[in-house]
């Protein structure tokens, strides 16, 4: 037996005393580092999963946005018309009622007018009356005509 054949024995030997002795060390750090992989594979699966399950929730949440936007833009809009149409029929009463108050103030001053006119005209025919009266009545045809005109004057009135 050579040197060489002796050192590979001694290296056999001592292998298999430190297989003998350290495998039970070898081996639980190699399972521990097994279980602790295992653990990051399952936590890593279980964040897949979990984010799997949140991009599907919010691509719902998107397709439900969207109907959502698109109802409330059509609501706005259905608003916005009615209140256009409730500012068009306000505007167009305030115009009516105006009108009205317009027209009831010219019905108010023709009116006054046609009063005032005849207010004066019944003055300057009076006047007129008494001119002539005075300048071509005598005193007792003066006393019969105003007796008359104030026996006629309740029917004038009526």
């Amino acid at each position: 037996m050579t040197e060489t054949h002796i050192v590979a024995i001694a290296l056999v030997i001592f292998l298999a005393l430190v297989w003998w002795k350290g495998r039970h060390a070898i081996l639980g750090g190699l399972d521990r580092r097994i279980a602790q992989i295992r653990t990051e594979i399952d936590d890593a699966g279980r964040l897949r999963e979990e984010a799997e399950r949140l991009y599907a929730e919010n691509a719902k949440k998107a397709e439900n946005s969207d109907a959502e936007t698109a109802a409330i833009v059509v609501q706005a809009k259905a608003e916005a018309e009615r209140m256009q149409a409730d500012a068009i029929a306000n505007f167009e009463a305030l115009t009516e009622r105006r009108s009205e108050q317009a027209k009831a103030k010219i019905a108010q001053a023709e009116a006054e007018a046609i009063r005032a006119v005849r207010i004066e005209a019944t003055r300057v025919a009076m006047q007129a009356a008494r001119e002539i009266i005075r300048d071509e009545l005598s005193g007792d045809q003066a006393d019969a005509l105003l007796n008359q005109a104030i026996e006629d004057l309740p029917h004038r009135l009526s």
